[in-house]
């Protein structure tokens, strides 16, 4: 008799859960794609370039919002486990403190330094007018950039996550071309498009934590405030988050950098919307990592070794054949989709797309070794691969890459490192799984 939904057959679950996660993340890199779509169509090829330089900044405020949002999730859901719902408001009231003192000293400091900054993260001459329009109006948006959706997870409300998730996104699909095409407002429309879809988000998550009545941790605002333990806590758990998002923007500044130095502003440009473009395909390795985490945990609690062998090998033999599938039709494509975006960025585009497609047959690999750490329990081991891939390996070869004369050569180097990222997560995963089931063995 099936007693739980995680009981039961292991390729009709996958489907069900996989299916699930991956429409959820769709939605968050559809809006990532138009919004680069509108910027490179409607203001230009330039202006797409600074919303490259500056998305490294995005990403460490990512970051924290996701360390807090992580860690802050992972205390509350066993709090109120325990029935302990005053040390979820602390908690929720330390993580609010926490994200507004973060966010106050990222923009003022951003602002106040804005262009040593974008000097910092390899900004050219050609894409600075564009980057100081949007990189103002984004720092200004800092404050209300997260919603806290991974919280409202842990309390159970699926509904309110899956707005926080869909309405910001709806409503710059919806502004985006208004202010760029309707009011002629260049970049700092799309800017202005972000920044009103986040205050939606804001005053969603204001409503539900400080006035919904339904709400299991619902706050005063006397309880915004620091509380030493709870940070430690959430720190605790999330920091394996904070540092890959430091790690990728490091790695994001170096990119930006070397490219503006052999390239010029067009190859900021064309790898932007590359980028972009290859996070879009990519969505459904992460949607395969968010389903297959609590099936592993679930099995792994129960020591059932046949079934976690098995989704490993369904989600392993799914990202090869979808990720080489990938690759082909971008590869033979790379000149069409490069045209959706920006005629001018053509030739660059679409030979680095021609070689960075090529990636995507490995490239979901790491996601689904990282959910299987996480889901048994290794936390260290998640860290060590992050920030091996980061430090070890990412950086390393963009250094090399900067030495390089040729633009084919930087896209190959780029390449060199996915394959050699996705080899590390291999050696990891077959090395961690020999020692789990020794332990296993012995017991």
């Amino acid at each position: 008799m099936q007693r739980n939904k995680l009981e039961g057959p292991v390729g009709r679950l996958m489907l069900s859960l996989c299916t699930q996660t991956t429409f959820s993340l769709f939605l968050y890199h559809v809006y990532s794609l138009t919004d680069t779509f509108f910027v490179a169509n409607g203001v230009g090829g330039m202006a797409s370039g600074a919303v490259g330089v500056f998305a490294p900044v995005l990403t460490l405020v990512n970051g924290i919002s996701s360390t807090l949002g992580t860690g802050g999730g992972s205390v509350i859901s066993r709090r109120l486990g325990e029935g302990d719902d005053s040390q979820g408001r602390r908690v929720v009231g330390c993580m609010m403190f926490v994200w507004l003192l973060c966010s106050a000293v990222i923009t003022a400091a951003g602002l106040i330094f804005l262009d040593p900054l974008l000097d910092l993260l390899g900004c050219t001459p050609e894409i600075y007018p564009y980057a100081v329009d949007y990189g103002r109006i984004m720092l200004l948006s800092t404050v209300v950039s997260t919603g806290f959706s991974g919280i409202m997870r842990a309390q159970g409300d699926i509904g309110y996550s899956t707005i926080q998730w869909s309405g910001p996104v709806l409503i710059n699909l919806i502004l985006d071309p208004v202010f760029i095409y309707g009011l002629h407002i260049g970049i700092a429309g799309a800017a202005l498009a972000t920044l009103i879809a986040q205050l939606f988000s804001a005053a969603n998550s204001v409503y539900y934590f400080f006035f919904r009545r339904k709400t299991p941790c619902r706050v005063a605002l006397r309880d915004v405030r620091w509380n030493g333990p709870a940070f430690r806590e959430m720190a605790g758990v999330g920091l394996p988050s904070f540092l890959g998002s430091l790690g990728g923007t490091l790695a994001g500044t170096l990119g930006n950098q070397v490219l503006g130095a052999v390239g010029g502003t067009a190859a900021i440009s064309a790898f932007t919307i590359v980028s972009r473009v290859q996070s879009f395909v990519c969505t459904p390795f992460f949607g395969v990592m968010q389903g297959i985490q609590p099936m592993l945990g679930f099995d792994f609690g129960r020591r059932d070794m046949g079934r976690i062998r098995r989704i490993m090998r369904y989600a392993f033999l799914f990202a090869l054949a979808y990720g080489l599938s990938a690759a082909v039709v971008l590869y033979f494509a790379s000149e069409q989709v490069m045209a959706l975006f920006n005629k001018e960025l053509i030739t660059q585009g679409s030979a680095a797309l021609r070689v960075l497609c090529w990636t995507l047959a490995a490239a979901g690999l790491l996601p689904i070794v990282q959910a299987y750490l996480q889901a048994l329990g290794q936390g260290k081991r998640v860290l060590f691969l992050s920030l091996g891939s980061v430090f070890l390996i990412r950086l390393p070869i963009l250094l090399i890459a900067g030495t390089l004369k040729s633009m084919d050569g930087v896209w190959w180097a780029l390449a060199l490192s996915d394959w050699l990222i996705a080899l590390w997560a291999v050696i990891i995963y077959k090395k961690q799984r020999g020692i789990i089931n020794e332990k296993l063995d012995k017991k």
